[in-house]
């Protein structure tokens, strides 16, 4: 039986290899997409806490504007006032008053207006404070997390780079009709593995019962034998 053949268990731990170094290479090839995905988690957190302590700026250089205008109405109102106590005539002392009437409404207006963004400020201060501290932390994981991936690549490669050493010496090994009829079936399947047990008369690569003819095939002949569903190598294991 094929199985029993130490040649084809050769080939059989060269097809181990192969399929080990599949699964890295596909592991290798997906790690700088997760690496990108937390480069755009980064920068959305940083954006985040950019945007809440540019939104307390704002809040804060507006306050000032208030406080200046308040101080110069303020300001105006007492010499408007002073002002009014030099006048002789009534018309003009009437005029004053309406004056300052007008001008203290808009005084009442801008410390409402100075009152809405004072506590603007407050909701924007904790905000901010919570985007320091939390969102933070958060970056500080994801690039710790990144850090990881990029160990994980360097790790990978030299694992891979062992691994290709592994199986050049393990094609050196093979019998050349084995390692010739191996390649071939490498290029007709499409996703490993490409030598697959039998299991109750079905290929464990494609789980589908393969015909009596490849069955007795596999239990007498001492060569390659390919399923006549999917194409792969098949054999019996003892």
């Amino acid at each position: 039986m094929l199985s029993n053949n130490p040649e084809f268990k050769k080939l059989l731990l060269l097809h181990s290899r192969d399929r080990r170094k599949l699964v890295m290479d596909k592991e290798l090839a997906n790690l700088p997409r997760l690496i990108d995905q937390i480069e755009t988690k980064i920068k959305i957190e940083v954006e985040t806490i950019e945007a809440a302590s540019h939104e307390l700026k704002l809040l804060e250089t507006k306050n000032n504007t208030i406080e200046n205008e308040i101080n110069s109405l303020s300001e105006f109102i007492s010499g408007q006032k002073n002002k009014q106590l030099q006048v002789k005539k009534n018309e003009e002392y009437q005029a004053l008053e309406n004056e300052i009437a007008n001008l203290l409404e808009q005084l009442s207006l801008k410390e409402d207006l100075q009152i809405e963004t004072l506590l603007k400020i407050d909701g924007a201060n904790e905000i901010s404070s919570l985007a320091q501290n939390k969102i933070a932390a958060k970056v500080e994981d994801l690039k710790l997390e990144k850090k990881v991936l990029f160990l994980k690549i360097d790790e990978l490669k030299t694992d891979i780079h062992k691994l290709e050493s592994e199986i050049q010496e393990s094609r050196k090994e093979v019998d050349d009709a084995l390692l010739l009829g191996y390649e071939r079936t490498k290029k007709v399947v499409t996703r490993p593995p490409f030598i697959a047990p039998l299991e109750d008369q079905k290929c464990s690569g494609c789980n589908l019962r393969v015909s009596n003819d490849i069955s007795s095939s596999v239990l007498v002949e001492q060569k390659l034998t390919h399923c006549d569903q999917c194409g792969r190598i098949v054999y019996f294991e003892r």
